[in-house]
């Protein structure tokens, strides 16, 4: 089979899923949107977030990527030495990230890689979950807790609902009193009058618990790499108490170091609400495409949200080498430089 009868079966298979996901919205499976994950259920009293499930379902996908990758290496079969499948996208993947961690990072590359690498694999493939089909768009029917629901339609009898979006219906005052609801076990239509989708899966760098998260162990890494590199002068980065000896520059070094230790503070919040809002955003741009037109329309914008998943895993991932490298470096070298 040529190249080119391949790629056109690739092409439509992709369009096929991307219908199928844009047909289940237009349904009305879509939920409402909101920034703040939900919890579709509970384990043991304690809300268990969408964005925690498809986390876990992101990082099993990446381990069986890598371990399908790795198996013939693994193995020792010669085979291996010919990377073929998901071993030639592995490879290619590490050599290009390699090559770029090389040339920010020189000397500091080989202890930079698997941190850099292991951010780059984790947010692309968070991101990337965004594609699925069906994601943000099954879960559970439940009565808002306040505002605007929509009126519940069965689909199936008594096993599969869904909500009318030309609907809406006002929470009854019931519902806002914290009466007792009925349980699970209840048909959707018993549940609630006035319903919103509350889904199973959501993308995870959609929620800013993840991308805050992310964000604070990426600066604190930044921290322990500087500390491991420079020892404790790392910290005269941010008070440069041996600089006031020296008057004058050192004095205007000094407080330069304050200015540092707010910057360095502002790159958590940076790193965390990027990410967020680049795929926040993505996914309203979906949403509101899907709604326009349920099939075709919505396929090159999910061709542009992959192009987006990628780089804001790549920006993520460059950042934090960038960070973790200048962190390594000692800032005497730097004024040395200068003068």
């Amino acid at each position: 089979m040529s190249k080119l009868i391949k790629w056109v079966i690739f092409i439509a298979v992709i369009v096929g899923l991307c219908s199928l996901a844009s047909a289940l919205g237009k349904l009305g499976n879509f939920p409402a949107v909101a920034l703040p994950a939900e919890a579709p259920f509970s384990i043991g009293g304690f809300p268990v977030a969408n964005t925690l499930i498809t986390t876990i379902l992101a990082d099993a996908v990446l381990l069986l990527f890598v371990f399908a990758a790795m198996r013939k290496i693994r193995r020792g079969d010669p085979d291996a030495e010919i990377p073929r499948g998901a071993q030639n996208i592995f490879e290619l993947m590490m050599d290009a990230l390699y090559g770029l961690c090389k040339n920010v990072a020189g000397s500091n590359a080989l202890k930079i890689f698997p941190v850099m690498a292991t951010i780059f694999l984790f947010v692309l493939f968070a991101n990337w979950m965004e594609m699925v089909p069906g994601m943000e768009s099954i879960g559970t029917l439940h009565a808002p807790h306040e505002g605007t629901g929509f009126k519940p339609v069965e689909l199936i009898a008594g096993t599969l609902y869904t909500v009318d979006r030309a609907q809406p219906v006002a929470l009854e005052a019931h519902a806002t009193e914290g009466e007792a609801q009925p349980t699970e076990g209840e048909h959707a239509s018993e549940m609630c009058t006035s319903c919103i989708v509350v889904p199973f899966f959501r993308v995870p760098t959609s929620d800013i618990n993840t991308t805050l998260a992310l964000s604070l162990v990426t600066m604190v890494l930044v921290q322990v790499f500087g500390v491991r590199a420079l020892g404790g002068a790392y910290f005269y980065k941010f008070i440069n108490i041996p600089a006031l000896k020296k008057g004058g520059m050192g004095i205007m070094f000094f407080v330069v170091g304050f200015l540092e230790l707010v910057s360095e503070i502002s790159r958590i919040l940076s790193f965390a609400f990027r990410l967020l809002g680049n795929i926040f955003a993505g996914g309203v741009l979906l949403f509101v495409m899907t709604s326009l037109m349920p099939f075709i329309l919505p396929v090159p914008f999910y061709g542009l949200e992959l192009f987006v998943g990628f780089i804001q895993a790549l920006v993520f991932s460059m950042l934090s080498l960038a960070f973790i490298s200048a962190a390594m470096t000692s800032h005497d070298s730097h004024e040395e430089a200068h003068h």
